[in-house]
């Protein structure tokens, strides 16, 4: 017994065509195996699925029982590693690259009162106060505002996913943050380079779909929210309205009974129908 085509589809669009263990970009040199062999039980759904390399494959297939050398893999383990690179891969897929702002030149004008003149024009004669603002770096070398932003609201979203799961906040925002700069080589995250802006907010997408897994069963509930926002992005990038996004999930998922939310959906499903959107967006031609 083998995977439909449909769910050998779904796994390699899912693992972005990389093995699930040790993460090498396979192309065609990959294969799907059973987390749970068909001879112990296990089904051909798109759950029991996990893509290898060849190298992987071997290791996981051709584990010996009877003559056991180290510690073979476990259904347990398996999983883990599969459902972990499948987050990093959704997240990844989940960025839409923006255009670089434009680089802001600011020039900064303060005086005790003297008259300012430039060339010779009078400017203004009234005191200058000084105001802290947070501006782009002069000459466009830097992050822009905007970057940085999304940078802060990331590094959020990670230190969030570690308190739910009962990790320490503080532990985990010096974590972050210190990864962040030593990922770039700076001493803060407003001296990374304009030009590594995507690169960026793509490291962090990732570090936040990896530490993902931790909270899908301390809080599940939070853990769907997490997949609720890019399921309804990509349906817009292929044009169909919510009640057509829940009419395809019926159908895809065959659902006994229509639903009218998401949050209808089990765990299961849900992620079922994030991968069937990537995958769909991705057929359409349209962004990823």
């Amino acid at each position: 017994m083998s995977f439909s085509k449909d769910v050998v589809e779904l796994a390699l669009v899912a693992a972005g065509r990389c093995c699930c263990i040790c993460h090498k970009f396979c192309g065609v040199r990959i294969e799907t195996h059973h987390i749970r062999p068909v001879s112990k039980g296990g089904d051909n759904s798109f759950e029991n699925c996990i893509p290898l390399c060849f190298d992987c494959h071997a290791e996981v297939e051709h584990y010996n029982d009877q003559h056991p050398r180290g510690r073979k893999f476990s259904e347990s383990e398996l999983r883990k590693h599969r459902d972990t690179w499948f987050s990093k891969v959704e997240e990844m897929n989940t960025l839409t690259p923006s255009p670089s702002d434009s680089p802001q030149v600011i020039q900064a004008v303060s005086g005790n009162g003297n008259m300012v003149a430039g060339r010779d024009l009078n400017i203004r004669t009234e005191r200058v106060v000084r105001k802290t603002v947070v501006q782009t770096d002069p000459g466009g070398r830097h992050i822009s505002n905007t970057t940085a932003r999304k940078i802060q609201d990331l590094v959020k979203d990670y230190i969030d996913i570690h308190t739910t799961a009962g990790k320490d906040t503080q532990r985990a925002a010096q974590r972050i943050w210190s990864s962040l700069k030593n990922e770039f080589n700076v001493t803060s995250y407003k001296e990374i380079p304009a030009q590594d802006s995507d690169r960026a907010i793509q490291w962090l997408q990732a570090q936040v779909a990896m530490a993902r897994p931790k909270i899908r069963r301390r809080a599940p509930d939070k853990w769907k929210e997490s997949l609720y926002k890019p399921i309804y992005a990509r349906a817009g990038d292929l044009g169909i309205s919510k009640e057509d996004l829940y009419l395809l999930a019926q159908e895809r998922l065959a659902l006994k009974k229509p639903i009218r939310s998401l949050k209808e959906l089990t765990q299961r499903d849900l992620q079922r129908l994030h991968h069937v959107m990537i995958y769909e967006v991705k057929k359409s031609g349209n962004k990823p």
